[in-house]
This record gives C-alpha cells, sequence and structure tokens, in this order.
C-alpha cells in the first residue's frame, strides 16, 4: 500500500518505502486534507473553496481538475487508483493508501499501555509541519485539526506517562510527561503530571521550579493563573508526607466539601444507587447490574457533575434513613435511585432522582420496554436516563440561583444561572445569559465551561435573535470557543461550542469533525447530535442527517433544547423534499414552550410545496404574528449560514409561495 505520514513533514511512500515526491503547496495541501477525511470524503466545492476561493468558479474548477490529474499520477499504484472520485465527492482508495493519522486513531481508542507506546511512536512531530500559506479557510481547518490531535496526543502521553510509573520505569514517565508540556505548555493537567513526578522522585525543588515558571508564563500571555487543583498539588509538594518515590497512587483525593455548602459552590454531586430487580427473567439480574454501571459512567461524562461511586443498598426503595445517610454523611446533592419489573417480554423500569438533604424525589419517570435485545435496550436506557437526570439537574441549579444577586454571585452561580434564562430563548434573556456567562469567566478566568457557554449564547443572539455584525461576533465566539477548547479539551462542552461556531460560518466539515470529537467524549450530549446533523443536512448527507436529529430527540426526551432538534429535522427533511414529515416535525417543534418562530417559517414553507396554500397562508399569518415585519428577503438574508444556494432557493420560495412578501 501506498502509505501517507501526516505527523511531521508530509510524506508518501509506496510499497518498496520508496519516496513519492508530492510538490507543490496546493497539492500538498490538498494530500493533507483527503488523508484526514478518510471516512468522509469532500465534495469538490469544499476543495475549491478550501484552496482556490480567490478565483472564479470555472477558474478554481479547472485548477482542481489539475491538482486531481496530477494527484493521480503522483500516487500511481498497481494495486488500483489511489485517488476515488464519486460524483461531486472526491476521496482517498482505503484499499491502496493508508494513513499514520487513522492508525494513531485506532491505538488511542484502543485504551491499553502496548496501544499508547505504539501511538506515540507514530508521533514523529507536529501535525503536518510546515504545512501554511493556503486560503483562510484552510488555516482554519487546520489549526481545529491540529488541536484535535494533540488532545488525542495528550491523553496517549498520559496514558503511557502512568503506565511507566506503574512499571517503576520512572525515567520513560518523566520523558512522556515532558513531551506533554511541549505538545500544550498552557495546559494545567500536563503541568500537573510532570509536577507530580518530578515531586516522587525526590527533585521537589524542580517540582516547585517548574509550578512557577509556569505561573509566570500565564501571568504573561494568558493573564490568568494556575487553577486550584494545580495550585493544591504544589502545596501538596511543598508540604511533608508527599508520596515517596516508589508509590504509584495517585495522589489524595479533596476533601469533600461540607455538606452544609450550597450547591453552587461547587460542582453537584450525584450518585446511582444498583437498580433494584423485581420480578425479573433469570439472567436480567446482570442487566440490572450493567444499567446502574452504565448510567454511572454516562453521567460522569458531564463534566459539571461530580459522579460518585455507586452506593449500595439492601431494599428496593430508598429509607428516609438511608436517604438521611446518604446526604449528611457521603455529602451527596442528589442520587438517582430505580426498580425493574418484568412480565413476560415487557419490561417496565422507574427511575427516581432523589435530593437526600430533602428526603424527597425532584424528578420519576417510567420506561416501558419490550427485552428483545438486552445490550441493545441496555444501551438505549443508559443513554436516555443519563441525558434525561442531567437535564434535569441543570435546570434545578439554575432555579437554586434566582433568588441570589447578580453581584453576590458566585463563578459556578453565574454559569448555571446563565445556562438557566438562556434556555427560554428570547433575545432578552440571551443578552442576559452572556452577562452571567461573562462575570463567571470574570470570577474565574480558567472557567472552561463559561467560555464554552458563551460562545454558543453568541452564535444564538446571531442565528436567532437578528444579532448585527454577524462576522465580528461570530469571530469572538470562535475566539471564547477557542479558549474553551484549550482549558478543557477532554471536555464535550467545549468541541461542541467550537463546532457549533464552525456551523454557523458555514464551515461544515471543521464543525463535523469538532461535533464527531464532542459525541466521542460524551455520546449522550444531545446538542451535539443535533449540531452533526445541522452540519451534515447543510453539507447535502441529508439522511445521515436525520438520524442525528433521531438520535437528539431519543436520548433526550425532555431536553430543553428539543424545540431546535425538532426544528432543525424539520428543516432537513425540507431540503430533503420530504415535506410531509417537515410539516410533522415543525408542528412538534412548534408545540415546545419555549420554540422560535423559524419552526413556523419551516411548516410555511413545505406546506406550500404541497400545495397546500390555504394552510400554508394561515402559517404565514402565525409567523407575522411572531414576528412582525418579516419578509421572505429578511429571510434570505438571515440563512448566511447555508452554502448550498438550491437549499436558500428551496427554503425561501415555499415561504414566497406560501404569501409571504
Amino acid at each position: 500500500m501506498i502509505s501517507i505520514k501526516l505527523f511531521g513533514r508530509l510524506t508518501a511512500t509506496d510499497a518498496n518505502s520508496t519516496s513519492i515526491p508530492i510538490s507543490g503547496a496546493k497539492t500538498q495541501g490538498l494530500v493533507a486534507y483527503l488523508a484526514l477525511n478518510t471516512e468522509m470524503p469532500p465534495s469538490r466545492d469544499r476543495l475549491m473553496a478550501l484552496f482556490w476561493g480567490d478565483r472564479f468558479t470555472e477558474q478554481a474548477r479547472q485548477s482542481l481538475r489539475q491538482a486531481i490529474a496530477k494527484l493521480k499520477r503522483a500516487l500511481a499504484d498497481d494495486a488500483g487508483d489511489a485517488i476515488l472520485t464519486d460524483g461531486d465527492r472526491v476521496g482517498l482508495n482505503p484499499e491502496v493508501v493508508e494513513v499514520d493519522v487513522d492508525r494513531f486513531a485506532a491505538l488511542a481508542a484502543d485504551g491499553s499501555a502496548s496501544a499508547a507506546i505504539n501511538a506515540i511512536a507514530l508521533m514523529d512531530g507536529p501535525l503536518l509541519d510546515g504545512i501554511y500559506g493556503q486560503q483562510a479557510e484552510f488555516e482554519d481547518w487546520i489549526a481545529s485539526e491540529r488541536q484535535r490531535l494533540n488532545s488525542l496526543s495528550l491523553d496517549i502521553l498520559e496514558r503511557a506517562s502512568k503506565a511507566a510509573q506503574k512499571d517503576g520505569d520512572v525515567t520513560q514517565a518523566l520523558d512522556f510527561a515532558r513531551r506533554m508540556v511541549a505538545l500544550d505548555p498552557l495546559r494545567d493537567a500536563s503541568q500537573a503530571v510532570l509536577i507530580r513526578i518530578l515531586a516522587q522522585k525526590g527533585e521537589r525543588a524542580a517540582a516547585v521550579q517548574q509550578f512557577n515558571s509556569y505561573e509566570a508564563t500565564l501571568r504573561d500571555e494568558l493573564g490568568v493563573s494556575p487553577g486550584p487543583e494545580l495550585k493544591e498539588l504544589l502545596a501538596q509538594v511543598k508540604g511533608e508526607g508527599f508520596f515517596a518515590e516508589e508509590t504509584t497512587e495517585e495522589p489524595p483525593a479533596q476533601k469533600p466539601r461540607p455538606t452544609s455548602a450550597p450547591v453552587s459552590e461547587g460542582r453537584t454531586s450525584v450518585a446511582v444507587v444498583p437498580f433494584a430487580a423485581m420480578a425479573v427473567s433469570e439472567g436480567f439480574d446482570h442487566f440490572v447490574d450493567g444499567l446502574t454501571e452504565d448510567v454511572t459512567t454516562n453521567l460522569s461524562r458531564f463534566s459539571w457533575l461530580d459522579v460518585k461511586a455507586s452506593v449500595a443498598n439492601e431494599g428496593p426503595r430508598l429509607t428516609s434513613a438511608e436517604m438521611s445517610v446518604l446526604g449528611t454523611e457521603l455529602g451527596l446533592d442528589y442520587v438517582v435511585h430505580g426498580s425493574l419489573r418484568m412480565h413476560g417480554a415487557r419490561l417496565r423500569l422507574t427511575v427516581q432522582l432523589a435530593e437526600p438533604r430533602t428526603n424527597r424525589y425532584v424528578w420519576v419517570e417510567r420506561y416501558d420496554r419490550t427485552a428483545d435485545d438486552p445490550f441493545a435496550l441496555q444501551d438505549e436506557l443508559a443513554d436516555t436516563i443519563a441525558a434525561s437526570v442531567e437535564a434535569e439537574l441543570e435546570r434545578r441549579a439554575g432555579r437554586g440561583t434566582r433568588d441570589t444577586a447578580f453581584d453576590e454571585m458566585g463563578a459556578w452561580e453565574c454559569y448555571h444561572r446563565g445556562l438557566a434564562i438562556q434556555y427560554e430563548f428570547h433575545p432578552n434573556t440571551n443578552a442576559e445569559a452572556q452577562r452571567h456567562f461573562r462575570r463567571a469567566i470574570e470570577l474565574d478566568p480558567n472557567f472552561g465551561l463559561a467560555h464554552a457557554r458563551l460562545s454558543y449564547a453568541i452564535v444564538i443572539s446571531v442565528i436567532y435573535f437578528e444579532a448585527d455584525d454577524v462576522q465580528g461576533l461570530l469571530d469572538t465566539a470562535l475566539e471564547h470557543a477557542r479558549i474553551a477548547a484549550r482549558l478543557e479539551p477532554d471536555d464535550a462542552v467545549a468541541r461542541f461550542a467550537l463546532g457549533r461556531v464552525h456551523l454557523a460560518r458555514g464551515e461544515y466539515d471543521r464543525s463535523i469533525a469538532d461535533l464527531k470529537a464532542a459525541i466521542d467524549l460524551n455520546p449522550g450530549m444531545a446538542q451535539a447530535h443535533c449540531g452533526l446533523g445541522d452540519s451534515m443536512a447543510y453539507s447535502g448527507q441529508l439522511e445521515d442527517a436525520m438520524s442525528c436529529f433521531e438520535e437528539a430527540v431519543r436520548i433526550s426526551p425532555s431536553d430543553p433544547y428539543r424545540w431546535a432538534f425538532l426544528g432543525y429535522g424539520a428543516t432537513a427533511l425540507l431540503f430533503q423534499g420530504d415535506y410531509e414529515d417537515a410539516v410533522a416535525w415543525a408542528a412538534r417543534a412548534e408545540a415546545m414552550p419555549n420554540s422560535h418562530y423559524w419552526a413556523t417559517a419551516i411548516r410555511a414553507s413545505a406546506l406550500a410545496h404541497l400545495d397546500r396554500i390555504d394552510e400554508a397562508a394561515q402559517a404565514v399569518a402565525d409567523l407575522r404574528s411572531a414576528r412582525p415585519g418579516i419578509t421572505a428577503e429578511f429571510v434570505r438574508s438571515r440563512l448566511f449560514y447555508l452554502r448550498d444556494p438550491a437549499q436558500v432557493e428551496t427554503y425561501v420560495s415555499g415561504l414566497q409561495k406560501a404569501g409571504l412578501d
């Protein structure tokens, strides 16, 4: 096979390890883009925009044809064509070409120490070192890809460093830690690994010096200070009795916050009590154990939650005494519990969310299913339960701040208050949400989630609330999303925010990459599934897009963004020409209390395309009532995030046919 190496300088070699020359900045950039999109071959229009966006369309098309022909000649192989063209799509042939980044990603997903070592061996240098000088859109894309691969590399290096420590190879562990810091010198987690290893080697002075140097760099470059966890580690290093050189255990856990402290002073703590198996078929006791474990795991992916290990319980229900113990002795804010009953193949699961401090249940849901495929059922229930519980906890966290004055709020209170009012989907509450997120950042500049949510709030103001200076606001949103991704590289919300900004900017390939990364980090994040569906719909992948919207609706049936899941699904159906279903999805979106008038616009357009003109005219009347003064030209101007003229025309022509001037 032909091997393409993207770590370090771009190289290509044939089956005999003979170098294949790839000359020219555009050609190298094209190879790089195709190699990093092997699973999703890009369209010709996308490639033209990336590399020849400054030329007239026909000139750009001719330049692309010449570049593809040049690549086909350079990568000619007896095994077959290395470059495949399928209609409008251009991609590398996976049967002929292998890419080091694909191998790297597979090893990263493996999870074993040996796989981590093999992955590190592929890291010859920065991704596509020396590839510059392309169109601005390409430069933005490559910056995002470098960030994505950096996050994977940091995970692998940290895993390998811990494995080396466990094996007693402190020298190798230290080497991996230094590589982590070199890869991202402004990341607390990387510095913590290095500082801890130095201290465990007995080099406390070097550990303290490393912290001081890092603190100075952060202050000079970002105007912030190291996070509280790193400061606590420094205090441990300076104190007596720090871990001996040979120890491999983690540093002592932070002391639990006092049970009298309000939830807003820290992350909301929650634990899952094993679900009770009551009258279940033989073998389903294991199903119950697995479900408990999976719900716990899925909840832990929401970084704002402090998820404790599952709490043992003897009976099918939590008694008042047991609730009291969970609240006072374990300091838990919430507990998830439930019971499973079966009758033949029918299964009923009841799930309860309890607040131990008040000894009451605050949320209860019942799930009726058929036990045809236990493993698939376990996955489905675990995803849905975790997403629903997280959404309820988020709402409660926001409601808990209502009586607190703005000036008296801490960073976490500002963050949750901002989320709560943002869900109301009104221009005034969106502006207020932004004020709270900015205040959270002011109080804690390292609050990555606040940067992410501020970024998304700005995007919402542009998409839904007709904010002026679209480009300037999206640039600001992108900056906050990038800060969030730097501060929280392993957080799904940060990658979601980054993907959502790129979607609003019409940068679909980058958006798809970031939103897929968010889903990898947290498969239960319904907003990320919806965003991915949006990106796919606008880039023409309509059938795949509908699967994403359906997954978002399924995962989080009570999500505050549910209207948007349905509304965007209706938009994809409109573009697909499935007008009947578009009307149905749009009507479901409109039924949500916080729905926006764009759902009504989609229903009106779809009804007109069905020639149901009287109903379409009524929908336009509803639209004018919700948004006085709306015109077809206004709608066209606010669809700036759509790059396909045919999609814009389908949308607007339906409204005009329905009677919108």
